[in-house]
């Protein structure tokens, strides 16, 4: 019993930027688990990562569940803008039994704007996404390997869709978008 994060396939975070006007949200978006014993999901999240050394320690903040095992999303409302928050998702069935955490994504809430992302179907060694905007609006996809040094791989107008052929060339890629101001 496994859930992914928007798709993933090769180890790797996708980074992407939410936006709302006075307060926040982000839409987060999985593969459901193949698992025909899935009850739900729990996504988590909070303001600082639970990543330790590599592994996902599970120590979030917040939980939403989701109690309906053919959900393929949730909305969570009330974040504050320009905060970064965490994200992780796991799945469980009817006996309380738990899967382990997914890859965690992180985003920072926007000041105007939403953007969601959605998980595309690409080849192997690609990963891909659908960036959802504010009509009109111009958006960029960076990429880093270290959080620190960002590298920019598209800009586009709302909504685009976006596939990294290069992915299968690095052992972990981290993935954001910002809408532009105007």
């Amino acid at each position: 019993m496994r859930v992914k994060l928007l798709l993933f396939t090769f180890t790797g975070l996708l980074l992407f930027a939410m936006g709302a006007k006075a307060q926040g949200s982000a839409t987060i978006s999985w593969s459901p688990s193949p698992s025909s014993s899935v009850a739900g999901y729990d996504v988590y999240y909070g303001t600082s990562s639970a990543m330790v050394n590599g592994s996902n320690s599970g120590n979030y903040q917040w939980a939403v569940p989701v109690l309906n095992p053919s959900a393929t999303s949730v909305t969570i409302r009330g974040l504050t803008p320009g905060v970064t928050y965490y994200f992780s998702a796991t799945s469980f069935d009817n006996s309380g039994n738990q899967s382990g955490y997914s890859p965690e994504i992180v985003g920072v809430v926007g000041s105007n704007g939403s953007v969601t992302l959605t998980s595309l179907v690409t080849s192997p060694g690609q990963i891909g996404f659908t960036v959802n905007g504010a009509a009109n609006s111009q958006s960029v996809v960076q990429a880093s390997t270290d959080l620190i040094h960002w590298v920019s791989l598209l800009t586009n107008t709302a909504t685009f869709n976006f596939v990294d052929s290069n992915a299968s060339q690095f052992s972990h890629r981290f993935y954001r978008t910002a809408t532009i101001p105007n």
